[in-house]
């Protein structure tokens, strides 16, 4: 959906020239199909995707690395944004 609909704003505003830099995770088990998708939408393929199942949604590795990169943000910027104080 997301390079058709890439596709379709190139189509309209630039002659159909396109670049798109996909920025989300990079985990190598999703994102070949992330690219697959984005690549069949710009070309204008109906490919059916599965969705891949590769691990619990109700578990989250990162998380517990995620928060403590959080709080050393906030930690460091705390004197610079009131809404972290």
């Amino acid at each position: 959906m997301i390079g058709g609909k890439v596709r379709e704003a190139a189509d309209k505003v630039c002659d159909g020239k396109a670049v798109d830099l996909p920025g989300s995770g990079y985990n190598p088990r999703v994102l070949p199909y992330g690219w697959l998708s984005l690549i069949s939408g710009l070309a204008k393929l109906d490919i059916e995707l599965e969705e891949p199942f590769l691990f619990s949604l109700k578990t989250d590795y990162e998380l517990e690395e995620t928060k403590k990169v959080v709080k050393e943000v906030k930690e460091h910027l705390r004197d610079y944004w009131r809404c972290f104080a």
